[in-house]
């Protein structure tokens, strides 16, 4: 930064008229050259490692986006596995499989009357009421399996957004860069005063074509603009935001369907218990959706900044060639 005010601090100097002849005019747009060397050379490098940063975080908040939206996928396919136990409990329960008490209360003319009597049709109920129950084991096997990749691919989503807000956080701050490109801004600016007043002065750019290249420097180098590189800055702060917000929601999602996940949850069949367990499977899910939502936005700004430093990578590479 010292550097950068030094050399600012030159460069705002009154230039002198262009005098002494040709070799001072020469002399003096030389000296001014060399600034622009100075402050408009290695742009591209110092850009393309915001753009590396930039790749690199769009490929971080894009697994992030992945797993979210697999763990709103897995919860959608866990409420229709749910959906589907409640179904079986209920076939199992009118087949009078809910309740043995009842069974063993019956006297001994009821229990011929409701079970000796029609005792083909009490076997079919059983192997039934046995099928049924696989079903609903089978579906209850499903449906934690699918609540543990739900909470897994949330808890990949925290982390991964946690990453994300932690790498916009490190490329967010330009300023340095800002500086520089100021700086190279300033120069060229003072090269185009000083290659002015020198043609004004009676400096031919066909007698002296080095004129013609510190035009084609004034070109190149003055579409830098300071504005590009704030929009970084902006693209960056955008991401970090989703990225924190959807480290807090992937944070919530996890605790709520870990909690959804349990025995001691899944196995409250009180009414309580069951609208306890839909609300942290439908919190669980509203989370992952969300998750989903704010990585496709972070994504997309970091997608946009890969374009953004590539056109400004292209600009200084330019810039470079003509110094």
């Amino acid at each position: 930064m010292r550097k950068y005010i030094a050399f600012l601090s030159v460069l705002i100097l009154p230039f002198g008229a262009v005098a002494g002849g040709d070799d001072d005019a020469l002399q003096e747009l030389y000296g001014v050259y060399a600034t622009v060397q100075q402050f408009c050379g290695g742009l591209s490098d110092r850009i393309s490692s915001v753009s590396g940063v930039a790749k690199v975080n769009t490929a971080v908040t894009a697994v992030g986006t992945v797993a979210s939206g697999g763990a709103l996928v897995t919860g959608i396919m866990k409420s229709k596995v749910d959906k589907e136990i409640e179904e079986l409990q209920k076939q199992i329960c009118d087949r009078g499989g809910c309740d043995p008490a009842k069974v063993a209360a019956m006297s001994d003319e009821e229990f011929l009357d409701i079970v000796a009597k029609p005792f083909v049709r009490q076997l079919e109920l059983d192997r039934e009421l046995k099928r049924l129950q696989q079903e609903k084991d089978a579906a209850i096997v499903k449906s934690k399996k699918l609540g543990n990749w739900r909470t897994g691919l949330m808890a990949g989503t925290t982390a991964t957004n946690i990453a994300s807000a932690i790498i916009a956080g490190l490329n967010r701050n330009q300023s340095d860069l800002i500086q520089q490109v100021t700086a190279c801004n300033t120069a060229v600016d003072k090269l185009r005063i000083a290659r002015s007043a020198a043609i004004n002065s009676g400096l031919s750019p066909i007698e002296n074509p080095v004129l013609n290249q510190f035009n084609t420097t004034i070109q190149s180098c003055g579409s830098l603009k300071v504005a590009d590189i704030e929009k970084i800055e902006k693209r960056m702060t955008v991401v970090m935001g989703t990225s924190i917000g959807g480290a807090v929601i992937g944070a919530v999602g996890t605790g709520t369907s870990a909690a959804a996940n349990t025995d001691k949850i899944r196995n409250d069949d009180s009414d309580d218990g069951k609208k306890k367990e839909k609300a942290l499977n439908t919190t669980a899910n509203v989370s992952a959706g969300l998750a989903t939502a704010t990585g496709a936005v972070g994504t997309g700004f970091n997608i946009s900044l890969i374009t953004l430093t590539k056109k400004l990578m292209k600009t200084a590479e330019q810039c470079e060639k003509t110094l």
